[in-house]
């Protein structure tokens, strides 16, 4: 509810009220004008003063979202970096494991066979 709705109501009952005598009429109706003027002028004054207001909320709101969304995107990036470095260790230990083994394999295959020989038997 507009808070100049009951100072709009009661300067307009006033004024009905001397208006319904004509010769207070004549002599009021300068000061009911004057006084509605004054009621509109308080009006238009506060809608301006609620607008500035809310572009006021707005603004700090505006502000406040983007501050957290910023902060939001920081932390994904630091987790998403975390996560590709751990990535990176864990691909590096496994090439470092397949190295490894293939290493090993390679070193099977060119080292000679040994062979047990076959001992005389004491069979005889």
């Amino acid at each position: 509810m507009n808070p100049f709705s009951f100072l709009f109501g009661a300067a307009a009952g006033a004024a009905a009220v001397l208006f319904l005598n004509p010769q207070v009429a004549q002599r009021a109706r300068p000061v009911a004008k004057a006084v509605l003027k004054a009621a509109l002028a308080a009006m238009h004054e506060a809608q301006v003063q609620g607008a500035k207001a809310a572009e006021a909320a707005e603004d700090l709101y505006a502000e406040a979202k983007a501050e957290v969304t910023q902060e939001i995107f920081a932390a994904a990036m630091a987790a998403a970096q975390k996560a590709a470095a751990e990535a990176q260790a864990k691909a590096a230990e496994a090439k470092g494991a397949a190295k490894s083994a293939a290493t090993r394999a390679a070193a099977k295959r060119t080292s000679p066979v040994k062979r047990s020989r076959a001992t005389p038997s004491s069979n005889g």
